[in-house]
């Protein structure tokens, strides 16, 4: 039984995947959210390994933003919409949730 109790915060915490992410626009970027997709129905996060576009980079729609690693698959992530990236809200190594906010894509 004082092994069940921790395991119940640990689970809490893992579903407001979605709150997390409104926090990001404090800093006045605005613009498209690039966010962690679901990768696979078991695939709960994923660690960013490497970006291949840096702030202030131009990007076309669906041209691979970033390298993820989950414990499934290793996979690039595609940019949502054509534009600038504005903001790189998750860093290299940093591991995320399914949902949350990996950078910000502005108009051109």
């Amino acid at each position: 039984p004082a092994q069940a109790a921790p395991a119940e915060p640990v689970a809490a915490p893992a579903a407001p995947a979605e709150p997390a992410a409104p926090a990001a626009p404090a800093g006045d970027v605005q613009g498209t959210s690039v966010v962690l997709p679901a990768l696979g129905e078991s695939v709960q996060e994923g660690t960013v390994t490497r970006w291949l576009k840096q702030e202030g980079d131009t990007v076309e729609a669906d041209e691979p933003l970033l390298e993820v690693s989950t414990d499934k698959v290793d996979t690039e992530i595609p940019a949502p919409i054509g534009g600038v990236l504005l903001k790189i809200t998750v860093a290299e190594d940093e591991t995320v949730e399914v949902g949350a906010e990996l950078a910000v894509i502005g108009a051109p």
